[in-house]
């Protein structure tokens, strides 16, 4: 008798383990895997009548806040796959250059990013609290903004770039635990890192003023957009026509990360 109870309860633990599930989750992700970006003006220049400070500054643009939902199933109590769709609000990286007669440039850089998120889950397997590890792919479709304020004595101007196109690949990990509230709902929180980098195809410059008049319409197409390539030529005796973007070479930003993700599960 005490063997059918034993047997009886160790196959409704496996049964409750196993399933398909829902989990909505949201957390912040610190910088990580950070580096300089030069070409973006991403350093502190502070200039006085007789000396010049020059600050570096590292980011990543994967720095913020992020919300996802995944649709996983665990084909035993132990093993399991998921499959998320996640979305990345990113934290604003700025620089700034104060120049001898008191004028500014200020250079902010921000990002989004939509990632879908396929992971192989592994878990110890308990009833009540369930401790877990997952790891997989993130495919990413990101949207970048580059904005620059300059401000001089009398006189203003404002450019602001928006990049995306294109496809990040990288990958992410995370461990966790899981607290079974009841049968159907649990609340999870989880540690994870994420090792992705973007390289946007296409570049436009949305808006350009001068002291508030904008000056978009007086500009080239070569002069407003941008396409992103790993190498072109330059030749004179036949230049690129004014009327397409002009070419620049890829550049790869950076949108590693680690942070906390708390959220719910749903049994179905």
């Amino acid at each position: 008798m005490s063997v059918m109870v034993l047997a009886t309860s160790v196959l409704a633990n496996n049964l409750f383990a196993q399933g398909a599930y829902v989990n909505i989750n949201a957390g912040y992700g610190l910088k990580m895997s950070s580096q300089n970006m030069p070409d973006y003006n991403m350093s502190n220049l502070t200039m006085d009548s007789t000396s010049s400070k020059l600050e570096q500054i590292n980011a990543s643009l994967g720095k913020g806040f992020n919300v996802e939902g995944a649709f996983g199933y665990m084909f035993t109590k132990n093993i399991g796959a998921e499959l998320g769709i996640s979305y990345l609000l990113g934290a604003k990286v700025k620089a700034k250059d104060t120049y001898m007669d008191g004028s500014t440039a200020d250079y902010i850089l921000s990002a989004n990013m939509l990632g879908i998120n396929p992971s192989v889950v592994i878990a110890y397997g308990l009833n009540k609290i369930n401790p877990y590890a997952k790891f997989g792919l993130i495919i990413g479709f990101g949207s970048i903004t580059y904005k620059e304020d300059h401000n001089e004595t009398g006189s203003t101007e404002v450019r602001e770039t928006k990049l995306n196109g294109g496809t990040a690949f990288g990958l992410n990990a995370g461990a966790g635990v899981i607290f079974k509230l009841s049968k159907l709902l649990s609340l999870f929180g989880e540690i994870e890192m994420v090792n992705l980098s973007y390289s946007p195809a296409k570049g436009k410059l949305t808006k350009y003023t001068i002291n508030g008049a904008d000056q978009l319409p007086n500009l080239k197409t070569s002069e407003k957009e941008i396409d992103f390539v790993d190498q072109y030529t330059m030749d004179s005796k036949n230049p690129r026509p004014d009327s397409e973007p002009r070419q620049e070479l890829k550049q790869k930003f950076p949108f590693g990360s680690v942070g906390l993700n708390i959220g719910l599960r749903i049994r179905l």
